[in-house]
């Protein structure tokens, strides 16, 4: 498998995790709510971005782009996997007004940056998604993917053991500001 096979195929299968764990979690209010957040600027970009089509062709081959609704059905958004980070990093005024402490709207923001986390400095300083030459994709490294993936699925496991009734001990905000970039060091 060639490194970019290799980030796709994990990217693709954290990309899974993180959905099915947001959607559960977020499922209270977004299913009661009656506004659409997703706007098709959005969609667009699973077919500007290279690295996004790419996702979508290998994992989401039996859902189909809609001309009048783009990716949307009427149970919400129909990618498995391949959608753009911003879809990942709205959380509504609903979703955060619910939130009872400043600890789980931060454990939510975190959550909601996990995805676009992982493709940070992809190439340069470029996000993975921001690659927007096919031949470029080619020139990623495994290596450098996956520290980000290493970090973002430490914060991810953080997350749902707090969301499970665990409290965020001193280690677990030092691993959830990898992501955030809040400082919880001594001292600073």
């Amino acid at each position: 498998m060639d490194e970019l096979e290799h980030i796709l195929e994990d990217y693709a299968a954290f990309e899974a995790e993180v959905r099915a764990f947001s959607s559960e979690l977020w499922f209270q209010w977004c299913s009661n709510c009656r506004k659409i957040c997703c706007k098709s600027v959005y969609c667009r970009e699973t077919y500007e971005s290279p690295f996004l089509f790419l996702l979508i062709k290998k994992h989401s081959r039996r859902v189909f782009y809609g001309t009048q609704q783009d990716w949307l059905s009427e149970a919400g958004c129909k990618l498995p996997v391949g959608r753009p980070p911003v879809c990942y990093e709205f959380l509504c005024a609903n979703i955060l007004d619910a939130q009872q402490t400043g600890m789980q709207r931060y454990a939510m923001i975190v959550l909601a940056k996990l995805i676009s986390h992982i493709g940070k400095r992809a190439l340069g300083s470029r996000h993975l998604i921001e690659v927007m030459y096919p031949a470029d994709l080619k020139k990623l490294r495994y290596s450098r993917f996956e520290k980000r993936l290493s970090e973002a699925r430490s914060a991810f496991d953080v997350v749902q053991l707090f969301f499970r009734g665990h409290t965020l001990e001193n280690d677990a905000l030092k691993v959830l500001s990898k992501i955030s970039r809040l400082n919880f060091g001594k001292g600073k």
